[in-house]
Order: structure tokens, then C-alpha cells, then sequence
């Protein structure tokens, strides 16, 4: 078995051919063309001062600290003790770690033999490499089988039934129904409820504590509110008159 050598190291002053020019400047790129753009410039003057920047005739250009993003392909100054980076941003290295990663995907392909798939052995749809106008199946049996292992359907009822469980899934708003958050005022908390089944269920204590009408109006107003209590008065009033339910 052939091992093949994925591995690759970009040198300075080496740029992607996908990428180069075809992608936003990185921040470094922009950091540098911006000390070349005096103030309230003339348009046709940016123009200019952009395409030198992007040809490499401005001055500066001979520092060896001044070179190409490998990524985005603009000049950029590294800032590095050791002068050894070769993107200019953190967006410039995401985006050529993405296309380095894709190459090596691609080479690791080559040479290796593709698993013929369900379509490929039962599902004819070309001719001696010409697409076929209506392609067919080898067998029913083979047709209901693909749709079975994706869990589409089978056979008989069943396709009723899966069209019935993507309905209802859409209802739903999905395979799992999303818990319902309950925004609680700090006083009404949730509290777990013991259920005792079978045999005789008595009632437990009950303790009766008794306050002024001034404690209750105390607390409710530290609980909810002056707002909050008017609102409740008012609505109380109207539902005493029949205006509405409460």
C-alpha cells in the first residue's frame, strides 16, 4: 500500500492560486493601504493608489518585513519577532487552513477505487455515457428497498403513516418539541409533587397563619409592585361589574 504525501509548507512570498485577489483584503492588507491614502482623497486618485498597492510600486515595497498574504494575495507587513508569518489576519488563516484542507482531500482521492453505490447497481439512468431520458429502476423491489433504508417509506400503509409523522413533526416544529421556558417572578418556583398510590391518603398538617390587612398589602407590594397591584385592582372591579371574566 502507496502512502501519499499530503503534507505541504507555504514559504513566504508563495500565495494560493484559488484565492489570490478573489477574496477580501485581510485586516493586516488593510492596515497597510491605509498609510497610503492621504485624507478626503479624489476617487480616480484612490483608484491609482490602490492598483499600485495591489502591483507592488509603492515605497516600502524592498522592506523585508512586506510581502504577500498567502491567502488573499495583498501586501501586508508582518509583524512577527522572527519575520516567518505568511498571512496577514486571523480570517486569512482560517480561510487558507479551508483550501489547503480541501487539496489534501482531493489528493488522498486519487488512485483509490469508489464504492459502487445502491443507485450505481440498480438504478440505471445513462446509456454508453449518455443520460438516459427516463431512467427506471432494475426492480420495484429494489426501488422500495432504497426508500426503506433512508426511512422514507415501504410498502402499503406505511407511506400514509410517514406522511402523516412529517406533518405532525412540522407542527412541532421539529423531531423534538422545545421545552417551554416559564419566566418566574422569584416567589411562584417550581416544586416537585409527591404522588402516593394505592392505600389511604390522609391530609397532612395545616398551619393557618394570620395577618393584618397592612402586612398583606406590605408584602404584596414588595412581591409585585404599586404598577402591578393597581392593574390587579382594576381588573378585579371590572370583572365584580361583568365587564369581563376574570
Amino acid at each position: 500500500m502507496t502512502t501519499v504525501n499530503t503534507s505541504i509548507t507555504l514559504k513566504k512570498g508563495d500565495v494560493l492560486k484559488h484565492t489570490f485577489l478573489k477574496v477580501e483584503p485581510g485586516a493586516g492588507a488593510i492596515k497597510l493601504a491605509r498609510k497610503y491614502f492621504p485624507p478626503n482623497v479624489e476617487y480616480h486618485d484612490a483608484l491609482e493608489i490602490a492598483a499600485a498597492l495591489i502591483d507592488g510600486h509603492f515605497e516600502g515595497i524592498d522592506d523585508q518585513k512586506v510581502r504577500r498574504c498567502a491567502h488573499c494575495g495583498y501586501y501586508y507587513r508582518d509583524k512577527t519577532k522572527n519575520n516567518s508569518s505568511v498571512i496577514c489576519s486571523k480570517e486569512c488563516a482560517r480561510g487558507k487552513d479551508i483550501v489547503l484542507k480541501a487539496w489534501r482531500r482531493e489528493v488522498r482521492k486519487v488512485g483509490k477505487v469508489r464504492r459502487l453505490s445502491w443507485l450505481d447497481l440498480h438504478y440505471v439512468s445513462s446509456y454508453k455515457g449518455e443520460p438516459l431520458e427516463y431512467p427506471f429502476w432494475s426492480s420495484d423491489w429494489h426501488m422500495f428497498e432504497y426508500d426503506r433504508k433512508r426511512k422514507v417509506y415501504s410498502f402499503g400503509d406505511d407511506f400514509e403513516q410517514y406522511v402523516a409523522q412529517q406533518k405532525r413533526k412540522a407542527e412541532m416544529g421539529g423531531k423534538r418539541k422545545t421545552a417551554e421556558q416559564i419566566d418566574y417572578d422569584g416567589y411562584n418556583v417550581p416544586r416537585n409533587i409527591h404522588v402516593k398510590l394505592g392505600g389511604h391518603v390522609g391530609y397532612g398538617k395545616v398551619t393557618v397563619i394570620k395577618q393584618s390587612r397592612e402586612k398583606i398589602e406590605a408584602e404584596l407590594l414588595a412581591r409585585y409592585g404599586a404598577k402591578k397591584l393597581q392593574q390587579e385592582r382594576v381588573r378585579a372591579q371590572m370583572a365584580a361589574l361583568g365587564s369581563y371574566k376574570i
